[in-house]
């Protein structure tokens, strides 16, 4: 349990990464969104537990969480039309408020060890999640958000945000209204300038050492 502990900020950052690569492992639509349920579930879970030394965080937030994995099943097992919309929007708040405290511990932390390193990586994918979740309620709500000939699906979103955010933009998902080119805006303003924020940070926390 010590381990775990010491390694919080690595198994959040494995779940994270999962919830990339999981259509890897299998192309049915079915069996993604299971297992797709069940990585935003172990997010949720993992990330409630890095920070339940946080007691003030702990308290206030461990009902938002345990609400939004209910409502992650709840879309899974059945089909009620405002879920599509509504369980992205809290999943994505929940995954801003963990976005948060990953950068108040990263900018805290008096070294720069592996928890740091991992911490920093973990808020970098977290913002391109936050943005697929968004890409995909944006989707549900407006049909045509997309040059899809169906709704944007979770790893189309995904993808989609981390393209946008990296700036490569290779143009085989395209917004088309006002709501989905908004989101990329953003997206492509605040991939870079996380990273540009972050490198000055770590190199300001070396700097510091000498």
């Amino acid at each position: 349990m010590e381990y775990i502990k010491e390694n919080r900020f690595f198994l959040f950052l494995v779940f994270l990464l999962g919830n990339i690569a999981y259509p890897l492992f299998t192309k049915d639509p079915h069996s993604q969104e299971l297992i797709s349920t069940f990585i935003y579930t172990f997010i949720l879970l993992s990330g409630l537990y890095a920070f339940s030394g946080e007691n003030r965080f702990f308290k206030i937030t461990v009902t938002i969480f345990l609400i939004t994995i209910a409502l992650e099943w709840l879309q899974f097992f059945t089909e009620i039309d405002i879920l599509d919309t509504i369980q992205p929007l809290t999943t994505s708040i929940v995954l801003v408020l963990l976005l948060v405290m990953t950068l108040r511990d990263v900018r805290m932390a008096k070294l720069v060890d592996q928890n740091v390193i991992f911490g920093v990586v973990a808020g970098y994918v977290l913002i391109g999640l936050v943005g697929g979740l968004l890409a995909v309620a944006v989707g549900r709500s407006y049909p045509d958000a997309f040059n899809l000939p169906e709704v944007i699906s979770g790893p189309q979103a995904v993808y989609f945000s981390f393209i946008t955010m990296t700036t490569l933009g290779y143009g085989d998902i395209v917004p088309l209204i006002e709501e989905s080119r908004s989101l990329s805006i953003l997206l492509s303003i605040v991939g870079p300038m996380y990273v540009a924020i972050i490198v000055a940070l770590m190199v300001g926390k070396f700097a510091s050492r000498a």
